[in-house]
């Protein structure tokens, strides 16, 4: 007698790309499929150093409240291990500054808290986590060359790599293929290749760029918070404005941020030259004489940029893209790993109701969940860089112009009024829409500090005064 087995083939996902997005997408696919393999382009380094696949990683960042909330559901204990890195405890509205329109934002108690972490180091600490999960595989030195298919062109079975080191190729084989490479994704060109439309590109340009150096925090240091931005304000002509956070190792990061082609210098006298002219003094005040402990970077690759994945009429199965690769935000705003961490999880509650063999329709249901998902932040971002009078790409119109109105009066209102300024906050970290500043509550404070007189005339000497030191210092250097 013949004993019948039935053998089932293990279910095997592929992540491109091992940055941010790349690890909390395999991460989450690992509770679904039984093998996951990221592929990531560069040597991956052993320890919390810069890696060349990751240029704005030597830049000021932030992972927003809500991602932070996210890892450590990921990784249970991951705020803990930040901490024991050297991470940096702050709470929102209490250990951070922000200079905007109306003044400086007011102060007040919150349970907003997160950490202040090198871009590098939390990379380095998410890898660690995700290394210790024994169905996840790192293929690194590894460039993908094109999508593998079956014989119609209809479903993406894998890819075919090339090594970076030895030059070998490979085909690998997968029950989904997912794209996380970042900003330089080529999945438009992999789909053409195999006879599909690209997808279509929203790109909103404010022509920003970045310059960063890192210091040593001096031992009294004049400044005794963990975060202090100086915001650009294009209603007022001011596209400069530049960031202070303490980090790990006693550390300051400083980035300066020009927009409207109004770019920082990498030269050294320059880059302190800039810092002055900020609408205020302080960052250049406190870093003129501090220790550099690093050259100075250049990066401007800011741009807004919507891959419509979600519009297209004919795609193959079996192959999604997230992340940058998508829904790439202008970095400014701190938004990128938090929503890359909100895609993870959207991407893991769509796949735990489907059988991972048969992931028919999944690729539509995905990218267009993503979309929906991006709109608060691409709204966010966007309407501000919008209102540079030289951005590439769509103008405001109307309707966003009233929004800009209303916004610069949430501006003016933030230094005097605390519950304003959480419900900004909330916003910036999405812990709650946009839309939740037009709430008849705050939007009825906001107009009632508008229209008090004596808010207009402080509003008035704040905004004349910025103005005045910002050009002054501009037009004093030639």
């Amino acid at each position: 007698m013949t004993e019948n087995i039935t053998t089932t083939k293990p279910t095997h996902a592929i992540v491109i790309g091992g940055s941010m997005a790349g690890l909390l997408t395999a991460r989450v696919l690992s509770d679904h499929f039984d093998h996951v393999t990221i592929i990531e382009r560069d040597q991956l380094p052993q320890s919390a150093n810069f890696r060349g696949g990751v240029p704005q990683a030597r830049h000021l960042h932030t992972l927003l409240v809500k991602g932070q909330r996210i890892m450590e559901e990921m990784f249970p204990g991951f705020n803990e291990a930040m901490l024991d890195e050297g991470a940096v405890p702050m709470t929102w509205g209490k250990d951070t500054h922000f200079v905007s329109t109306g003044g400086y934002t007011k102060h007040f108690e919150s349970d907003i808290k997160s950490n202040s972490f090198a871009r590098a180091s939390l990379e380095w600490l998410v890898r660690r986590r995700v290394n210790t999960i024994s169905t996840i595989e790192f293929l690194p030195e590894t460039r993908v060359e094109r999508l593998l298919t079956n014989e119609d062109r209809s479903v993406v079975t894998g890819i075919a790599t090339l090594s970076r080191a030895d030059k070998s190729t490979r085909d690998l084989y997968a029950d989904l293929v997912v794209d996380a490479s970042g900003r330089s994704s080529k999945a438009p060109e992999w789909l053409t290749e195999i006879g599909y439309s690209a997808p279509k590109e929203t790109v909103i340009n404010a022509r920003a760029g970045y310059a960063t150096r890192w210091y040593e925090r001096p031992a009294n240091a004049p400044f005794k918070g963990t975060t202090y931005v100086v915001q650009p304000r294009a209603p007022l002509g001011l596209y400069r404005g530049g960031g202070l956070m303490e980090v790990e190792g006693n550390r300051w990061v400083v980035t300066l941020i020009g927009s409207n082609a109004d770019y920082p210098s990498t030269d050294d006298d320059a880059f302190l030259e800039f810092a002055a002219s900020l609408a205020t003094p302080n960052i250049y005040k406190w870093i003129k004489d501090a220790k550099p402990v690093s050259p100075i970077y250049g990066y401007r690759r800011l741009e807004n940029r919507m891959r419509h994945y979600e519009k297209l009429t004919r795609r193959p199965e079996n192959f999604i893209v997230t992340g940058d690769a998508a829904c790439a935000l202008n970095p400014v705003y701190g938004q990128g790993m938090t929503t890359s961490a909100l895609e993870a999880v959207e991407l893991g509650r769509l796949i735990a109701s489907r059988d991972v063999r048969n992931l028919k329709g999944f690729a539509a249901q995905f990218q267009k969940a993503l979309y929906k998902l991006t709109q608060g932040p691409w709204l966010m971002a966007t309407s501000e860089d919008m209102r540079y009078p030289d951005v590439e790409g769509a103008k405001p119109d109307f309707a966003s112009r009233m929004i800009h109105k209303y916004f610069d009066l949430v501006a003016l209102a933030m230094p005097y009024d605390g519950v304003i300024g959480r419900r900004f906050v909330e916003a910036m970290h999405l812990l709650k829409p946009p839309t939740s500043l037009l709430a008849p509550g705050i939007a009825l404070r906001v107009f009632r500090h508008a229209f008090l007189p004596h808010r207009q005339a402080a509003t008035n000497e704040i905004r004349a005064t910025m103005e005045v030191s910002a050009v002054g210092r501009l037009h004093e250097k030639g």
